[in-house]
């Protein structure tokens, strides 16, 4: 009886959160904004004030690019992901990772089709540059959250396949279940404590290598789907317990390692801005708008 209590509470639980969120294609806003935070409390002293005082503003405005996504589909969508295996076969030693070169050999249309995950996230990157070189605190809180989000999905192996939602009928869905809804289960019991920011001197090249990393996990993934689908085929209590103890340290350890990184890419624009003393006060954001 209790079994089933449970079960009856789980069900209720998931029908909330999908009722509550929707059927969107990246992590919750609950892992993006953990991210975000946790990449803000790994930055070195000359870059945590700031970014401590106005993290009010960073981490909730992590989920922008997902609102944008809703409202500017065709434009905002391919920077959230990158089919690798639409531009190459692995291991990906012949990828094309300069733009315009993979325009030529693509087309713009076939190259949008296929996503443009890491060139979205170079282009915040030197706005950041740029912001934290003229001083616009404005700019640096806003380019500093959309990068944040970004690099966030570069560390979802979803985001880096064709097969983003499964390569077979029985796994469809797998997206959805394993990004959010796992998250959402497991959000209260995630031990996410990076160590120090990741150093990252080629910006564009890193955020390839992110991307290649977490394509690597897809298979391990629809191996544990189709694992726990045979336990519980209807998506139940024991699916998620399964999915659970299969890929539990997968997800936990895209989540620390996307803080290292995104912690890394503050701190590159910093060195690259001139390593310039950061203002000690909150950004004036929406004030007379």
């Amino acid at each position: 009886m209790r079994k089933k209590q449970l079960i009856l509470k789980f069900a209720g639980f998931l029908l909330c959160f999908l009722l509550c969120t929707g059927l969107s294609w990246s992590w919750g806003p609950e892992a993006h904004e953990l991210i975000t935070r946790k990449a803000i409390c790994t930055l070195p002293a000359k870059l945590k004030t700031f970014y401590e005082l106005n993290a009010r503003y960073i981490v909730p405005m992590s989920n922008l690019p997902d609102d944008w996504r809703e409202t500017y589909k065709t434009q905002a969508g391919p920077q959230h992901y990158i089919d690798l295996d639409l531009l190459d076969s692995p291991p990906f030693s012949k990828l094309i990772t300069d733009r315009s070169t993979a325009e030529k050999r693509f087309g713009k249309q076939k190259l949008l089709e296929a996503g443009v995950l890491p060139w979205a996230i170079f282009e915040r990157y030197e706005k950041l540059v740029r912001a934290m070189r003229t001083m616009n605190t404005v700019e640096m809180v806003i380019q500093s959250a959309v990068l944040a989000h970004y690099v966030g999905d570069a560390h979802v192996p979803f985001h880096n396949t064709r097969y983003y939602d499964g390569k077979t009928p029985g796994q469809k869905g797998i997206h959805f279940r394993w990004e959010e809804n796992l998250v959402a289960l497991m959000i209260r019991n995630i031990d996410v404590t990076p160590t120090k920011p990741q150093l990252v001197r080629n910006v564009l090249k890193t955020a390839f290598d992110w991307c290649i990393s977490s394509y690597k996990l897809v298979d391990r993934i629809l191996a544990a789907d189709d694992k726990a689908r045979t336990i519980d085929p209807n998506h139940g209590f024991r699916y998620y317990q399964c999915l659970q103890q299969e890929t539990g340290s997968i997800l936990m350890g895209r989540l620390k390692s996307a803080s290292e990184a995104l912690a890394g890419v503050y701190e590159a624009a910093w060195r690259e801005a001139g390593r310039p003393t950061l203002p000690s006060k909150h950004a004036p954001l929406f004030w007379g708008h």
